[in-house]
C-alpha cells in the first residue's frame, strides 16, 4: 500500500516538474518570437522589466565596461595632418622639437620649402 502511494506520489510529482519544465520553455520561445518580430507592448508591458534599450545591428553583443577616467594631457601631443585628410594627435615623450614633414609618396603635393 505505501509503495502505491510512494508511486502516485512520484508520477504526480513528475507531472509538476514536466509541467514547470514546458511552461518556462514556452514562456521564452514566446518571448523570443515577439521580440524577433519588434513587438513594441513589451516596453509597456507589467510582465517584463526592460532597464536599458540598446540600438544595435542583429547578433552584436553588449559587453558592460566600467568607464575610466583617461587624464589628457594635451601639451604632450602634437597635431599631424595624415596623406588621406584626418587628423592624428601623435604623443611627444620629454621635451623634444618635432617638425612635422610632409613627404611625396602618399599625395602629389610638393614639400614646403624650409
Amino acid at each position: 500500500m505505501s509503495s502505491a502511494v510512494g508511486v502516485s506520489i512520484g508520477i504526480l510529482m513528475g507531472f509538476a516538474i514536466g509541467a514547470f519544465v514546458w511552461y518556462v520553455w514556452y514562456a521564452n520561445h514566446k518571448l523570443d518570437a515577439r521580440l524577433a518580430n519588434g513587438d513594441i507592448t513589451l516596453l509597456g508591458s507589467p510582465n517584463y522589466k526592460i532597464t536599458e534599450l540598446i540600438r544595435a545591428p542583429v547578433g552584436s553583443s553588449v559587453e558592460k565596461v566600467a568607464p575610466m577616467m583617461i587624464q589628457q594631457n594635451m601639451a604632450g601631443y602634437i597635431r599631424q595632418v595624415l596623406p588621406d585628410g584626418r587628423i592624428a594627435l601623435v604623443p611627444v615623450v620629454g621635451n623634444r622639437t618635432v617638425t612635422p614633414v610632409q613627404h611625396a609618396t602618399h599625395n602629389s603635393l610638393q614639400p614646403p620649402e624650409q
